[in-house]
C-alpha cells in the first residue's frame, strides 16, 4: 500500500465520490479526475504559496534585491546579447577589457536559454521571475515523475513530496539568490542516473549509454549555470557511489574491477562526454581560478552549519517555528548591541538553510530504521540502495557541521576537486532537501496509508503542519520592478561616440544599500553592468564574486576615484572614455586619457 491512500482523507474521499458520479458523463474521462486534476491542483497550491508576494503586488516585486539580483539579471542579459550574436559567449560587457569574465561568477547559461526566451515577450524584471517560474515548474512536474514512474510509489506520494520540495523553507527563503533555484534540475539528474544503471542491468547498452550521455550533458550545462548545486550533485554521487560499495561488499579491489569491466562501455561513454561537455566551463573558469585563488578557507567558515541552531533554522519569520529563533536574534544583539547588523551574520541570511523541525524529526527516525535497522517501511527489509542512500545524504549533511574551527568539512575543502570555489557551504542543505524527503518517503509511506485508511483527519492534519512549517513572513522578493525601472529609465545613453564608460553616480540620493561598506561597493558598480549590457557598451565597472585583479573602483565619491580610474585608463589604453554622473547638470562628460 503506497500514499496513494492520502486520496483517501477527506479530500481525497470526496475525489473518489467525484470519480465515482463521473461514470454518469461519459466525455469526461476518470483519469481527467483521479490524475490530472490533483496534479493541477497541487500544483497550482504550489505556486501560489512560492508566488504570493509578487502576486500580491501586483508582479512589481520580484526575487532578489538591489545588488545580487540586477547582477543575476546582467548575465541573463549577456546571454541574450550572445544569441543575438553581438556578444562573445564567454564575455560580458561589463569589467572591460577583460576577456573571459562570465567566470567570475555563476554562468546561467541554462537560465539565459529559458529568460532570453521570456525576453520576447516581457521586460527584464518579469522575464526573470518567469524563469524562476519556469524551473520551479520543472521542479515540480519531474519531482512527481520520479516518485510516480521511476520509484513507483503512486501518485499521493508524489504530490506530497512535490509539494513541500516546491514550497522548502530553505530554497524559498535563499530565492534572494536565484541562481539556487536551478536545483529543480536534481530531479532530472536523478532519473537520467537511475534510468541509466536500470538500462545497463537489463543487457539494453544503446540505451543506457544514450541517457549516460544525456546525464554528462546535463551537468556540464549546470555547472556552468549554476557551480554550487551541479558540484553538491556529483559529489553527493560520488558519496552514493562510496556508501554503495561499503555496503554491497564491492569495495575490495576484485569486486570493484570486474564491477568496472562489467560496465566499462557505458561508463567510458558517460564520462568521455562528460571530458568534452565540460571542456567550455573549465575553458572560462579554470583561468579565473587561477588568478583569483578561488574562496579563502576562513571565508568558508563563516557558511557552515552551526549543529543545532543551522540545522532547523527556519528563520524568526518563519509561521510556526519563528518563536525559537526571535529571543536568539534578540540574545546575541543584547551580547553586541553596537554592531546592529550582527544577529543577520550570525543567524539570518545564508544560515536561514535549515530543515522544518516535523520534517527534522521524521528524517531522523527514517534514516535510522533505513540505515541502522535496515528496514524499510513498516516491516520490509531495506534493499542496499536505499540503505546507501539515506547513509551518503546523513554523510553529507554531517560534514557540513562545523565546532568552532574545526569541521570535517575543512578534509572536503583541501582534497576534493572544487571545493575551493564553494564559500556558502549551508547551500548544501538546499540540495538536501530533495533526498531527504525521499528518505522520509520511503520510510513512512505505508504507515502514512493505514493511518489514511483508519484516521484520515489525523493525516490531513500531519500534511497541513508539514506545508504549513515552511512559510514564512520573510520574503525573498524585495526587488520593485516599478522603482528599478524608474530610476534606470532616467539615466540617459552615453553618447555615440562613446566606446567604453565609468559611473560615479546613477542615481541622485540613493537610500543606504545595507551599510556603508556594501554601499560603496555595489549600487554604482551594478547599475554601471546592467546598463552595458542594455546599452551595449563596455564598461570597466562591475561587482562579482571575483573581480579583475587590478579593479579598485568602490567608493566613486571618495576624492580619488577619478584618479584611480584614470590610471586603470591609462594602464589599459581605453580610448573614448566616458563619465557618467547623475548629480551632474550634464550627466556625461568625456575623459582624456
Amino acid at each position: 500500500m503506497t500514499l496513494d491512500s492520502l486520496f483517501r482523507c477527506p479530500y481525497g474521499t470526496a475525489m473518489e465520490a467525484v470519480v465515482r458520479s463521473s461514470k454518469t458523463l461519459p466525455a469526461v474521462p476518470a483519469r481527467l479526475w483521479t490524475t490530472v486534476l490533483p496534479f493541477a491542483l497541487t500544483y497550482a497550491v504550489a505556486m501560489l504559496l512560492v508566488f504570493r508576494v509578487p502576486i500580491a503586488s501586483g508582479f512589481d516585486l520580484a526575487f532578489g534585491e538591489r545588488g545580487d539580483a540586477l547582477i543575476e539579471m546582467t548575465i541573463l542579459e549577456h546571454w541574450r546579447n550572445v544569441w543575438t550574436g553581438v556578444s562573445p559567449w564567454n564575455s560580458g560587457f561589463y569589467f572591460h577589457p577583460y576577456r573571459g569574465t562570465l567566470g567570475y561568477n555563476d554562468g546561467y547559461f541554462l537560465y539565459g536559454l529559458s529568460y532570453s526566451a521570456w525576453r520576447m515577450v516581457a521586460d527584464p524584471f518579469h522575464a526573470d521571475t518567469l524563469n524562476i517560474l519556469t524551473f520551479k515548474t520543472i521542479g515540480f512536474a519531474v519531482a512527481y515523475h520520479l516518485v510516480t514512474r521511476t520509484l513507483g510509489w503512486g501518485r499521493g506520494s508524489a504530490l506530497l513530496v512535490a509539494l513541500l520540495w516546491s514550497i522548502a523553507s530553505n530554497i524559498h527563503l535563499q530565492a534572494v539568490h536565484a541562481q539556487l533555484q536551478s536545483v529543480a534540475l536534481l530531479p532530472v539528474a536523478m532519473i537520467l542516473a537511475i534510468d541509466t544503471v536500470r538500462a545497463e542491468l537489463r543487457g539494453e547498452r544503446a540505451g543506457a549509454r544514450g541517457r549516460a550521455v544525456a546525464l554528462a550533458a546535463l551537468m556540464a550545462a549546470w555547472l556552468m549555470t549554476s557551480y554550487y548545486m551541479a558540484w553538491f550533485t556529483i559529489f553527493s554521487a560520488c558519496l552514493f557511489a562510496c556508501c554503495w560499495m561499503i555496503l554491497s561488499g564491492n569495495l575490495a579491489p576484485a569486486a570493484l574491477i570486474g564491477l568496472v569491466r562489467r560496465h566499462a562501455g557505458t561508463l567510458a561513454w558517460g564520462g568521455g562526454a562528460f571530458a568534452v561537455l565540460i571542456l567550455p566551463f573549465l575553458a572560462v573558469y579554470l583561468p579565473k581560478l587561477r588568478e583569483t585563488g578561488g574562496e579563502g578557507y576562513y571565508e568558508m567558515l563563516g557558511y557552515l552549519v552551526t549543529p543545532g541552531i543551522d540545522m532547523i533554522n527556519v528563520g524568526p519569520g518563519n509561521y510556526l517555528w519563528g518563536w525559537i529563533f526571535r529571543p536568539l536574534f534578540a540574545l546575541v544583539h543584547m551580547v553586541l548591541p553596537e554592531d546592529p547588523l550582527l544577529p543577520g551574520r550570525v543567524l539570518g541570511g545564508e544560515h536561514q538553510a535549515g530543515f522544518p523541525p516535523i520534517l527534522c524529526v521524521l528524517l531522523l527516525i527514517a534514516a535510522w530504521r533505513i540505515v541502522v535497522r535496515r528496514r524499510i517501511g513498516i516491516d520490509r527489509t531495506a534493499p542496499v540502495e536505499w540503505r546507501a542512500f539515506a547513509l551518503a545524504m546523513i554523510v553529507a549533511w554531517a560534514l557540513t557541521l562545523q565546532f568552532w574551527v574545526a569541521s570535517p568539512w575543512n578534509l572536503v575543502f583541501w582534497l576534493v576537486p572544487g571545493a575551493k570555489g564553494l564559500r556558502t557551504v549551508s547551500r548544501y542543505q538546499l540540495w538536501l532537501t530533495l533526498p531527504f524527503l525521499l528518505v522520509v518517503a520511503a520510510a513512512w509511506r505505508e504507515q502514512a496509508a493505514r493511518l489514511a485508511g483508519r484516521r484520515p483527519w489525523w493525516l490531513a492534519g500531519i500534511v497541513t503542519l508539514l506545508v504549513a512549517e515552511n512559510l514564512s513572513a520573510e520574503t525573498p522578493a524585495q526587488l520593485s520592478r516599478t522603482a528599478q525601472r524608474t530610476a534606470l529609465s532616467a539615466i540617459p545613453a552615453p553618447p555615440r561616440d562613446c566606446a567604453v564608460f565609468y559611473v560615479v553616480a546613477t542615481r541622485v540620493n540613493e537610500p543606504l544599500y545595507i551599510n556603508a561598506e556594501l554601499h560603496a561597493l555595489y549600487p554604482h558598480n551594478v547599475d554601471a553592468m546592467f546598463l552595458a549590457e542594455q546599452w551595449r557598451v563596455p564598461t570597466f565597472n562591475g561587482f562579482s564574486t571575483f573581480n579583475p585583479p587590478d579593479w579598485h573602483f568602490s567608493d566613486p565619491l571618495a576624492a580619488d576615484y577619478d584618479a584611480r580610474a584614470l590610471t586603470y585608463i591609462r594602464a589599459h589604453g581605453l580610448r573614448h572614455v566616458c563619465r557618467l554622473d547623475m548629480r551632474a547638470a550634464r550627466p556625461w562628460s568625456r575623459v582624456a586619457g
